[in-house]
């Protein structure tokens, strides 16, 4: 049959036009997993650059006796920190989101 093709997961035969397959549920990969990808690899270096300046600003901060005239940088970076690590914890949960053969969330 030229209009069917196998699943990726099961192999069972379904239409190229499916979006899902019949039997497992299984969707073919999309674009938006490639950007989700994308999104963590600028998320998690992010994540990474925040959490060694907060470091360094606190313990500078710390050692010198200025952790008041820090407070907005140490602020501003704890912004970025936790807007990287909601990033990463969203793509994450969708990427691994499972679902039935009926095509809902199987939660």
């Amino acid at each position: 049959m030229s209009g069917t093709e196998p699943c990726e997961q099961c192999g069972s035969q379904h239409t190229r036009a499916a979006a899902r397959c019949p039997d497992c549920g299984h969707e073919r990969s999309s674009r938006w997993r490639y950007v989700g990808w994308l999104v963590l690899g600028i998320a998690v270096p992010v994540l990474a650059l925040a959490t060694a300046l907060l470091g360094y600003l606190a313990l500078l901060s710390i050692q010198q006796g200025t952790i008041g005239a820090a407070g907005p940088a140490i602020a501003l970076w704890i912004g970025i920190w936790v807007g990287a690590a909601l990033t990463v914890v969203i793509v994450y949960d969708r990427s691994t989101e499972s679902r039935t053969p009926t095509g809902s969330p199987d939660r």
